[in-house]
């Protein structure tokens, strides 16, 4: 397994107990609409890149047949107590490979975006196709360049704040290299300086419509908490066309390319971009 994946076991704690069971619900939405009733009950399904296993868990109590894989041994250790019934697998998603085991993948919240090249997509798009059934689907979904140019500036986009702990988000993108990365701010609190009178003002931040002024506080967490202690993790993303990934799908053997927002409109520069594909069945 490449080691490229260690950096993501420092986010896990955090990914697990915040975004994780958010986006877990987001996605199985989507995945429920755009893959689900192509494939039969209790299918088969493998959660590519499934992180904490937020996904793996409503999948399986909607009672499809669950396999996780992630390049992150630490994520993996959360999604197995977030999805008891599910398979795992450590392994890096270029590499892997289960011939005809599964009636459809899918791999959510751009999780592809982290695989550095067009190339290296590919190998990623063969290993799938190769474990899917035939007739099987495929659904994942990118940050496009587009996208990524508009709204990856280099402003926080997410963040909380509590007495403990408080954490953004910040996400940065240079069109002329295709590659980008965001970078979580986390401020941790020791016990002896948390000052029971903020704890209000921190609970007032926290409220959806002070999204402003609560990253506008935690990017001053430096001068407002002195003693709480810093720590910063980036994470490398890369903006892949959407001409080049239909390509490379194509060329592994997938057909029946749809690709589109997760509302199933057009694609724009708002959102991300939703690949469905399927492996030929044995007669087509």
């Amino acid at each position: 397994m490449s080691a490229r994946y260690d950096r993501y076991d420092g986010w896990a704690s955090l990914y697990n107990a915040t975004m994780g069971p958010e986006y877990g619900h987001a996605q199985f939405e989507i995945v429920e609409r755009l893959i689900l009733p192509s494939i039969p009950a209790r299918a088969t399904i493998l959660d590519l890149c499934c992180g904490t296993g937020q996904l793996l868990t409503p999948l399986a109590e909607a009672g499809y047949a669950v396999t996780g894989l992630d390049g992150s041994t630490e994520m993996l250790r959360f999604a197995a107590e977030n999805a008891p019934d599910a398979k795992l697998v450590a392994e890096d998603a270029r590499e892997f490979r289960n011939p005809e085991a599964f009636d459809a993948v899918v791999s959510t919240s751009a999780s592809l975006n982290h695989v550095g090249s067009l190339d290296d997509l590919q190998c990623v798009f063969g290993n799938v196709f190769a474990s899917l059934r035939p007739g099987g689907g495929f659904l994942f979904d990118l940050n496009h360049p587009a996208q990524l140019e508009r709204w990856w500036n280099g402003r926080p986009t997410e963040g909380e704040i509590d007495r403990h702990l408080a954490w953004m988000i910040t996400p940065e993108y240079d069109a002329a290299r295709s590659e980008g990365r965001f970078t979580v701010t986390v401020y941790s609190a020791p016990e002896a300086s948390i000052r029971p009178w903020k704890t209000p003002l921190y609970r007032l931040l926290s409220l959806p419509r002070f999204i402003g002024l609560r990253l506008c506080a935690i990017g001053r967490f430096d001068r407002l908490e002195p003693e709480w202690a810093r720590d910063s993790m980036a994470f490398p993303v890369f903006g892949h066309s959407i001409d080049g990934v239909r390509e490379r799908l194509e060329r592994v053997g997938f057909d029946d390319i749809c690709v589109e927002t997760a509302d199933g409109m057009p694609l724009d520069e708002n959102h991300s971009a939703h690949f469905v594909c399927r492996k030929p069945s044995e007669d087509a």
